[in-house]
């Protein structure tokens, strides 16, 4: 798995969502190096990372980042549930987790949206990251469908802040239900933000990011 990282200190991965590589976090990423041992991989199948994308590789592959010790999880949407997922089947590797966007189940009209993707142009797939592309989109819808990680919630062991911009209306349910599923985690609803908004406020995500990781540290 390629790996952008930088930085000393407790380790904080950070992953990316569908439609973005790595870059995704280009507003956080120094910022957050001058506190911390900062990694952010492209899942598989994204930027310099081989594929086909699947949620068992991208947990399989992660185990490695955490091989030295416990670490802080930080995931938006595609990342977000890969984040959980892994938190759920490896508590002991997670310090802290931070999950924004994060879906619980397969989204509605996925078959749908895949099918109207496959006319879209190339170019469309990249506008954002060009270490995005068509082909793993369509990897990514696929892996999506029929997802259910219902089951992870009680699983997960660690310190768990979840996030949800009040525009993102198609995942404030599954917000809530994260929420309570997760033994102490807290639900923070972050007004006037959509789906992606360490992108659209970066100086709040990236406030509310280190913060939360700060106050994770100071508890273990």
């Amino acid at each position: 798995m390629y790996v952008e990282e930088s930085g000393d200190g407790p380790t904080v991965v950070l992953l990316h969502a569908m439609g973005f590589a790595h870059d995704m976090w280009d507003p956080q990423f120094a910022r957050l190096a001058d506190r911390f041992h900062v990694v952010a991989p492209d899942l598989p199948g994204y930027g310099r990372t081989p594929g086909p994308f699947s949620f068992d590789t991208a947990v399989r592959e992660l185990t490695g980042l955490a091989a030295a010790g416990p670490v802080h999880l930080c995931g938006v949407s595609l990342g977000a549930r890969v984040a959980l997922r892994f938190a759920a089947e490896r508590p002991a590797a997670v310090a802290s987790l931070f999950l924004s966007g994060c879906g619980v189940r397969a989204p509605r009209g996925l078959a749908v949206r895949r099918a109207a993707l496959r006319a879209v142009p190339e170019r469309f797939f990249t506008r954002e990251s060009t270490g995005a592309g068509k082909a793993v989109t369509l990897q990514s819808c696929l892996a999506l469908a029929g997802l259910d990680l219902s089951g992870c919630p009680p699983k997960v062991g660690a310190p768990t802040l979840v996030t949800c911009g009040s525009k993102d209306t198609a995942y404030l349910a599954d917000a809530r239900e994260l929420a309570a599923g997760i033994d102490g985690a807290e639900l923070r609803v972050i007004a006037g933000v959509g789906h992606v908004w360490n992108r659209e406020r970066p100086e709040l995500f990236t406030r509310t990011l280190l913060e939360w990781v700060l106050a994770a540290e100071r508890r273990r």
